[in-house]
């Protein structure tokens, strides 16, 4: 039982012609080639010209002209191999002629030590000027190394800067009771905490940079919100979650809880750090 070369279907015993796709047995048997046999080879023909090509199996040959590779019959063209072409014989006196000039030999430079003479060279360290001896006058503080905190230093930063009249501020005190700092409430609401890059808090009124160390410790980074409200223009003082403790005047306040604030109210965070709500 022979098989279908167009669709591969059985052809039955006694049957030319396929049951599925219609071809007949003389279509798909001639369609079998048979066995392709290699071309015998050419050997290399004698009348090949300089730089043309020939064919392996036609024996064909081609001039340097001709620029297509395959041959008439669709033999890929061959080329005459390059080792099995005689070699010019050339005078080698007529190749060194023909060399490029060469570079100056190196025994024909300069000596050195002219070469040298014509660099001019650093001074010589031991004929540098001595160095400058300190002056006695400068004070030893200043040559010393900063420390990260000096014990030695305020506790707090002083500099005030009173805004404009009308102006609703909170007034930060420092521990002798007078004001370091006016801070403008400008917002509708403003954060009042100390400052961490890290945690990325950012607040509005910062007292990180007002106090030492210890003392800022006492408060949260996130203390309490100055809330405005724009239709009357009034304040209240919200303490967040959390917080470390938020009095106002003589009254401990609830987070999460608004408290109205009139000018004069005095606010205690954590109990360290004193502020006043106030039109300048």
């Amino acid at each position: 039982m022979a098989d279908c070369s167009i669709c591969g279907e059985k052809i039955p015993g006694g049957s030319r012609t396929c049951s599925v796709c219609g071809s007949s047995a003389d279509e798909f048997l001639s369609m079998v080639a048979a066995p392709i046999k290699p071309a015998p080879a050419v050997s290399l023909p004698k009348n090949l010209p300089p730089g043309g090509s020939y064919c392996p199996a036609c024996a064909k040959v081609y001039w340097p002209e001709y620029t297509d590779l395959f041959c008439i019959c669709g033999t890929e063209l061959l080329k005459e191999p390059q080792l099995n072409r005689p070699r010019a014989q050339v005078p080698v006196a007529q190749v060194l002629d023909e060399l490029p000039p060469m570079a100056p030999i190196l025994d024909e430079s300069p000596p050195l030590a002219l070469v040298l003479d014509d660099v001019p060279m650093a001074p010589i360290l031991d004929e540098m000027p001595p160095m400058a001896v300190l002056d006695e006058e400068v004070p030893l503080a200043l040559l010393a190394p900063l420390a990260e905190e000096d014990a030695n230093a305020p506790a707090v930063k002083v500099g005030s800067v009173k805004p404009s009249p009308g102006t609703p501020c909170l007034v930060l005190y420092g521990p002798d009771k007078t004001p370091l700092q006016y801070f403008a409430l400008t917002k509708d609401a403003m954060l009042i905490g100390r400052l961490d890059a890290v945690a990325g808090n950012f607040p509005d009124i910062d007292l990180d940079e007002w106090f030492d160390r210890p003392t800022i410790r006492r408060i949260s980074r996130q203390h309490a919100l100055i809330l405005r409200t724009r239709a009357t223009g009034t304040f209240v003082l919200r303490p967040l979650a959390g917080n470390t403790g938020t009095q106002l005047e003589a009254q401990m306040v609830s987070p999460q809880q608004d408290y109205p604030l009139r000018p004069g109210h005095r606010i205690i965070l954590g109990g360290v750090i004193r502020l006043k709500f106030e039109i300048a």
